[in-house]
C-alpha cells in the first residue's frame, strides 16, 4: 500500500490575545467592510491535503510543467498572500515574468485550481478552523493554537490515512526550531504535551517542517487554507446555520469543495472541523 503524506499550511493571524467579549459570541459584528478587520483577526485555519506517494509521483511533475510553461521556470512559489495583494502580485509574478493581470488570473483559475478537479480522488482536504471569539484572554495552561493542534492530531487519527507522514509549512524563523510554535506541535505529536487527547499514541509516522518554496504540495495546502479562511471570514454565519439552510460560499472555496474528506458526503466534522463547534450543522460535500 502506498504511503501517504499530509501537507499542512495555515492562514490567519497567529495573534491569540484577541479582544474577547461575551457579546461577540451572542451578537457578533455584522460581516461587512466596516468589520472586516475584526473577522480577519477572529479566524485561524490549519488546512492540509492527503496525497499518496504514488500520486505525488504523478502530480508533482505536472505542477512543475504547469509552472515552467507559464513562468518559464518551475522555481516559482504559488502563494495566496502574494496573489491577492496587488503590490506583491506585481513584484512576485507580473514584473519578473512579464505577465499581465489577465494572464495570471487565467493561469490561477484554470491551471492551478484545475488541479483540484483533475485530481479530486488523489488530493483530499482536511481543514481545522479556530473561532477566537470563544477563547478569553486569561489562559494559564494552553493557547488556542495548542488546542487546535491537539484537535488536528486527534482527527488525523480517525482518518483512513492516519499512519501518514505530516509535513507542516515552516512556522518559526528557523526550519529546525523545536521551540515556539514548532516546538508546541512536536510536543503534542510526541505526547510530551497532552491536552486531553482521546489517544495514548498516534499512528502518524513523522512530523517535519519545510519551507513552502521547496514543496509544491505545501503551496497547494496554502491555497486550501486561504480559501477556507476566506469562507469563514465572509460566510461564517452561514456555516453556523444562522442565516438560512443553504451554505453561502466564497467563490474559490466552491472550486475545492469536492476534494474535502467526508463521510456519506458530510464534510462538517470530517473535512472541516471547527472549534468550538457550536451548531453542528450537517453540511455536505457536493460533487
Amino acid at each position: 500500500m502506498s504511503k501517504s503524506f499530509f501537507f499542512v499550511d495555515d492562514s490567519g493571524s497567529k495573534e491569540w490575545e484577541t479582544p474577547y467579549a461575551f457579546e461577540f459570541t451572542k451578537k457578533p459584528p455584522i460581516r461587512n467592510e466596516d468589520n472586516l478587520k475584526f473577522w480577519r483577526g477572529n479566524y485561524f485555519v490549519l488546512a492540509g491535503i492527503y496525497v499518496s506517494t504514488d500520486s505525488i509521483a504523478i502530480i508533482n511533475p505536472e505542477i512543475n510543467i504547469l509552472k515552467k510553461n507559464f513562468f518559464g521556470t518551475k522555481y516559482v512559489e504559488i502563494k495566496s498572500e502574494w496573489l491577492r495583494n496587488p503590490h506583491k502580485r506585481r513584484k512576485k509574478y507580473l514584473e519578473p515574468y512579464s505577465k499581465t493581470e489577465e494572464e495570471l488570473k487565467k493561469f490561477v483559475e484554470e491551471k492551478w485550481y484545475g488541479l483540484f478537479g483533475k485530481y479530486k480522488n488523489e488530493i483530499q482536504i482536511q481543514a481545522f478552523v479556530l473561532d477566537k471569539r470563544f477563547y478569553s484572554k486569561k489562559r494559564e495552561k494552553e493557547t488556542p493554537l495548542q488546542e487546535l493542534i491537539q484537535v488536528l492530531f486527534d482527527r488525523v487519527e480517525l482518518h483512513p490515512n492516519c499512519d501518514c507522514e505530516i509535513v507542516f509549512d515552516q512556522m518559526d524563523a528557523n526550519i529546525k526550531s523545536q521551540k515556539h510554535n514548532q516546538g508546541v506541535i512536536l510536543k503534542i505529536s510526541k505526547k510530551e504535551l497532552d491536552l486531553r487527547s482521546f489517544y495514548k499514541k498516534y499512528s502518524h509516522t513523522d512530523i517535519r517542517f519545510e519551507d513552502s518554496i521547496n514543496s509544491n504540495f505545501l503551496q497547494v495546502a496554502d491555497t486550501v487554507a486561504y480559501n477556507v479562511f476566506r469562507q469563514f471570514v465572509q460566510h461564517g454565519d452561514s456555516w453556523e446555520g444562522s442565516d438560512g439552510d443553504t451554505l453561502k460560499e466564497y467563490s474559490f472555496f466552491s472550486k475545492i469543495i469536492p476534494n474535502f474528506y467526508h463521510k456519506n458526503k458530510r464534510i462538517a466534522g470530517y473535512g472541516i472541523i471547527k472549534i468550538p463547534d457550536t451548531k453542528k450543522i450537517r453540511w455536505s460535500r457536493k460533487e
